[in-house]
């Protein structure tokens, strides 16, 4: 079996484990990575004075928008697309059942718009990782 993680021979008894788990693992790499990039790129933006809220009515027009709370909800994001990547990469190895818990929660953060993405695939993972099959092979 080839892809990221074990590579287990076909007699392994986790196999059967790994096959469950890899495709919503890897559905939560990518939103993960997804997030990371999508508030990499909005911190660059407000970087580069950008206004990435619109202003709102003539009084407002002439003021800095606020970056404190942006900054902080990016830097929020970034943390979250993190765990989400730390815990499909910890699902691939079947290490650190509550890590990878974590990891599919933290994909349903409404942080940034990969939410709506993160949504169906960490209901996939929590469902997969609720089987008494997954569960016995994490160490």
């Amino acid at each position: 079996m080839s892809g990221p993680g074990l590579n287990v021979p076909l007699n392994d008894p986790r196999l059967p484990a790994l096959r469950k788990l890899r495709p919503p693992a890897f559905l939560l790499l990518c939103v993960g990575s997804l997030n990371i990039l999508l508030c990499l790129m909005a911190l660059v933006a407000m970087l580069l004075g950008y206004r990435l809220l619109p202003a709102q009515g003539p009084e407002a027009a002439a003021q800095e928008p606020v970056t404190l709370p942006l900054l902080l909800t990016a830097l929020g994001a970034i943390v979250s697309g993190v765990l989400t990547i730390w815990g499909a990469l910890s699902a691939f190895s079947l290490r650190g059942w509550g890590l990878v818990v974590v990891g599919a929660v933290t994909a349903v953060f409404p942080l940034t718009p990969t939410c709506c993405l993160g949504a169906p695939f960490a209901a996939w993972m929590l469902w997969v990782l609720s089987m008494p099959e997954v569960k016995q092979h994490f160490s």
